[in-house]
């Protein structure tokens, strides 16, 4: 199923003053502009005689949608995972990782053109739901006895994100790259240095490595059991005012681009 949390997420530390962040100009407190979005990524998924499968899904994985917990081999984030079909328009599925219970309901609209996906996670440490909204559209038809969210869905938009996901703390001290989340996730990595440990209150054996591409760029590689799973690219605008962040898939081809822009300085 779907993830569609693809958006950049840092810690949501608004009480931090901007101006104590003067060394760099990547340092500050960033929001995401929904409104920038670009480069999503297609989706396959095949829900036909009780089985249901996703062959974009990393690892790919296909079991029985009877809405019990499965195993998925090879995702350390994802412990188990289900599929509920609940409408001949309509499919739930529920995640449970060591950071994460997920439930996303994907329906698909009447004219069977477009989908929404609804996600309600649940996170440790992070009081109440977070919602989010994401919307798709069909490129290839249903195939034939499948059921209705069958086929290949190309993402259109995320409608809504939650605030504390769209938000990126950055601050360089030195020689020193630093990023953190509030879902538990933060490093600080030497630029130019080795891959070193990313801290996501889960070890699932993520690291990092970070180089400077230029003043105004800032490149960061992603590795999980060897292979590089994202390249993402911090590059701040020449006037200092907005900072967009790319994450490229080298598995899937794709890069994922929103430009997010800065967070006012509380007032006293």
């Amino acid at each position: 199923m779907k993830k569609p949390y693809l958006l950049p997420a840092a810690a949501l530390c608004l009480s931090v003053q901007a101006s104590a962040y003067a060394n760099s100009p990547f340092d500050g407190t960033w929001v995401a502009d929904l409104d920038t979005q670009s480069g999503l990524a297609s989706d396959v998924y095949l829900v036909k005689d009780g089985n249901y499968s996703c062959a974009t899904c990393e690892p790919r994985r296909s079991y029985r949608a009877d809405g019990k917990p499965h195993p998925i081999p090879g995702d350390p984030d994802v412990v188990s995972e289900s599929v509920s079909i609940t409408g001949p328009r309509t499919i739930v599925t529920h995640i449970v990782g060591p950071l994460l219970d997920r439930t996303t309901t994907m329906t698909v609209s009447a004219d069977d053109r477009t989908a929404t996906y609804i996600s309600l996670d649940h996170r440790p440490g992070i009081p109440g739901v977070l919602r989010t909204v994401y919307l798709a559209r069909r490129t290839a038809p249903t195939p034939t006895g499948a059921h209705a969210v069958s086929g290949t869905w190309q993402g259109v938009r995320y409608v809504e994100v939650p605030p504390e996901v769209r938000t990126t703390v950055l601050r360089i001290t030195g020689d020193r790259f630093s990023y953190s989340t509030p879902l538990g996730t933060s490093f600080t990595a030497r630029i130019g240095g080795d891959y070193v440990p990313i801290r996501s209150g889960a070890s699932n054996g993520t690291t990092v490595a970070i180089r400077r591409s230029g003043q105004l760029q800032i490149e960061e590689r992603i590795k999980q059991a060897g292979q590089v799973i994202a390249i993402r690219t911090f590059t701040i605008a020449p006037d200092g005012r907005t900072l967009e962040i790319a994450t490229a898939d080298p598995s899937r081809g794709t890069t994922f681009r929103a430009i997010s822009r800065r967070a006012p300085a509380p007032s006293n």
